[in-house]
């Protein structure tokens, strides 16, 4: 249990929100808090009755929540959230993809009309989420209130911890920080997903953690699964860790079994009658059991057989199939049935090519040598089918799903701030991130690309300017500087120093000379820079060989690494002078 301390500026209440596809959460802690580790929000609305009640282990309080909102229909101010939300068709549910549709989606899963499902929407993406954070965060308040009063929690400066996937676009990350803020939670701070399992796993297991040991952490969720390889650099005073591979994912995650579920109970009982099983009670009530129990024990063996009821629905039987009087027994019986085998397989091949793309990175940096552990956390993490099949595929490596997995995501984030925490202390770049500049001309390089006369009577083409690139050691709260150089007119005015830049990303390898219009090459945000302020002796008189008068403006854009957030600014010799704005493109 967490040890409230006095109130201090120096201690703060730190809260942490898993903002998930499928399910959320809520950790706090107090920074300064040397002995105590966070405590998770256990007790939710309509928690025991609903059964959405997924707690993972007999007996135990749900620390999560399901992430489904129901607007009334006549007054989009009014909702209902989580197991509240019931079970009604028209529900928001996975809210949290629609943030970033520009993920791939598996080739097993139905395409995603991001457009459509969008339009279909009370709101858009972004206030759904945020009434959907500012519902569950004014929740956890009032949970903390009753443990510590209403006074002391108010009497704390606090914190907020969000977490975000590996993979998230920049433009999603800002979407969901300005979900957050827009909820009323300031300063908010996102770490990644994966990041925040690796402070937890090391803080709970108290393994024996070696200088130069590496390991992978898998956090399989409900929508998305990702990854991250780390390697330990120190151990005392605090385990200190550096990511050894870029973090990669998709979405793999436990939200594809239940689609799967929807085809094959499709397939067993044909058109006709699923028209009418689909919204039915008794379908809800056997996609439930499914999500409940033959997700989480599934193991394979073949004897496995589940009885999924679908009470009420009249539908015909079919014994060959396992349906009758309203249940279908789900077999494992080679080669006649593989019912829930064909329903998993193609979901765990897919996180089993994630996990083995970390391991396979990660040996590759190490020399040939495997890391020392695999941690599987999140629901999907709890799989004992998922841990069987990672198990037979990496005999020589330690496979742990580590305790408390699914609270592992909130737990760690609030961690991410505690004094007694272990610490990531660098990232490893998952894209490229530059500018595009106008350079001199080169025949051999430039051949074919458009060219244009500068004031400075050079000629110069369109080429990128990459600062960061794939799998570079990026260190947290390290400054990387883009330099711009902007020319304007003899005449110039307070109005033309404003200036419209495009900061680019590109995921192909190596990296792109000039700039592209197809693959992963795009703009990842729209920078405008206000210099109207700035001192004009900063502005260098320069005139050309014809004898015009122009100004040369040189500046830094200046990016700051901190957790899973870029930070922008702008810098003119070393010091700090106008203003800047992004606008992130999805």
């Amino acid at each position: 249990m967490t040890s409230a301390s006095s109130p201090g500026s120096a201690n703060r209440l730190i809260i942490a929100l898993d903002f998930g596809t499928t399910y959320s959460g809520i950790a706090y802690a107090f920074s300064n808090d040397k002995v105590g580790l966070p405590v998770s929000i256990d007790n939710w609305p309509d928690q025991w009755s609903s059964t959405y009640n997924t707690a993972g282990e007999e007996g135990r309080r749900p620390v999560k929540i399901p992430t489904l909102v129901y607007y009334d229909s006549s007054d989009s101010s009014k909702f209902s959230w989580g197991a509240k939300a019931g079970a009604s068709a028209s529900r928001v549910a996975a809210v949290k993809l629609l943030l970033d549709p520009s993920q791939p989606r598996p080739k097993y899963l139905p395409d995603l009309d991001a457009e459509g499902e969008i339009s279909k929407l009370p709101k858009p993406p972004l206030e759904i989420a945020a009434d959907f954070i500012g519902a569950i965060y004014k929740h956890a308040i009032s949970e903390m209130e009753k443990k510590l009063s209403v006074e002391y929690i108010a009497s704390y400066p606090k914190d907020y911890v969000m977490t975000v996937p590996a993979v998230w676009s920049d433009a999603a990350k800002n979407a969901t920080l300005q979900a957050a803020e827009l909820a009323g939670l300031n300063p908010v701070h996102l770490i990644k997903e994966p990041e925040a399992a690796a402070l937890w796993t090391t803080k709970q297991l108290d393994i024996a953690l070696l200088p130069d040991d590496a390991f992978v952490v898998c956090d399989a969720g409900g929508g998305t699964v990702d990854l991250i390889s780390y390697q330990v650099e120190e151990t005392l005073p605090h385990i200190r860790v550096k990511e050894l591979v870029p973090g990669t994912g998709g979405l793999a995650g436990s939200l594809g079994l239940n689609q799967r579920f929807d085809d094959a109970v499709r397939r067993l009982v044909g058109k006709e009658q699923w028209r009418v099983l689909q919204s039915s009670k008794g379908y809800n009530y056997a996609a439930k059991y499914f999500d409940r129990d033959v997700k989480r024990n599934f193991m394979n063996r073949e004897d496995d057989e589940y009885f999924v009821s679908f009470p009420m629905a009249k539908l015909r039987n079919d014994p060959d199939r396992g349906l009758e009087s309203n249940c279908w027994a789900m077999a494992r019986v080679p080669p006649l049935r593989e019912d829930t085998k064909v329903i998993f397989d193609p979901i765990i091949q897919e996180v089993l090519s994630l996990i083995e793309g970390q391991v396979e990175g990660a040996k590759a940096k190490l020399g040939g040598k495997s890391p020392k552990y695999i941690f599987l956390v999140g629901g999907f993490g709890a799989s004992l089918y998922l841990l069987q099949r990672v198990v037979e595929k990496y005999p020589d490596i330690q496979v742990l799903q580590p305790p408390e997995a699914w609270a592992a995501i909130a737990k760690g984030a609030a961690l991410y701030k505690m004094s007694n925490r272990a610490i990531v202390t660098s990232s490893s770049a998952t894209r490229h991130y530059g500018v595009s500049t106008w350079g001199l001309y080169d025949e051999s390089r430039d051949r074919g690309q458009p060219t244009l006369p500068f004031k400075d009577d050079t000629i110069r083409t369109e080429i990128m300017q990459w600062y960061i690139n794939i799998g570079d050691d990026l260190l947290r709260h390290r400054q990387i500087k883009f330099p711009f150089c902007r020319k304007l007119d003899e005449g110039y005015t307070s109005d033309g120093l404003r200036f419209t830049d495009h900061l680019y990303e590109c995921e192909n390898d190596p990296a792109p000379v000039h700039p592209l219009k197809v693959g992963t090459f795009r703009i990842n945000c729209t920078i405008t820079s206000d210099f109207s302020g700035a001192p004009r002796d900063k502005f260098v008189k320069k005139t050309n060989k014809c004898g015009q008068v122009y100004y040369e403006l040189s500046y830094d854009l200046v990016l700051t690494l901190d957790g899973a957030l870029m930070k922008l600014s702008l810098e003119m010799d070393g010091q700090s002078y106008g203003s800047v704005e992004a606008k992130y493109h999805i």
